[in-house]
Parts: C-alpha cells; structure tokens; sequence
C-alpha cells in the first residue's frame, strides 16, 4: 500500500477513510504506521520514508557538541 505522508489511506475493503491509530520505529530511516478503518475495523501498516533532518536527531545535532577550539 503506498500514500503520502499526510494523506490517510481509503479502507481497501468499505472504501471510507481510515484513521491514525499509531505510528511506530520501521527499519532505519522508516517509520510504520497503523490505520484503522472505524466501519469495516480492517487494519494496515504503512512504512513510509523519515527524513533523518526532521526527526530527534536534529536535536542531538544542534545540542551541546561542539568541534575543538
């Protein structure tokens, strides 16, 4: 199954929109999210690409690190 980031997927089985139920750690650089039709309470698992500049890291490398003076 493939959608976009910010697109919540139709239900493939009673076609209505699906909900967000959670979104969990994929293999590196993935993220895998849980839809859950509220109609029908079919699930899916959708991995989806993370951009490693706009997850926890980015906090890490902006902290405290600093090269030698």
């Amino acid at each position: 199954m493939t959608a976009s980031i910010n697109e919540r997927p139709m239900c493939p089985v009673c076609k209505h929109r699906m909900a967000l139920a959670r979104i969990t750690p994929g293999k590196r650089g993935f993220e895998e999210r849980t839809f859950e039709c509220s109609t029908c309470e079919r699930i899916e698992v959708v991995s989806f690409t993370v951009d490693p500049m706009k997850t926890d890291a980015v906090g890490w490398l902006a902290g405290e690190l600093k090269p030698p003076q």
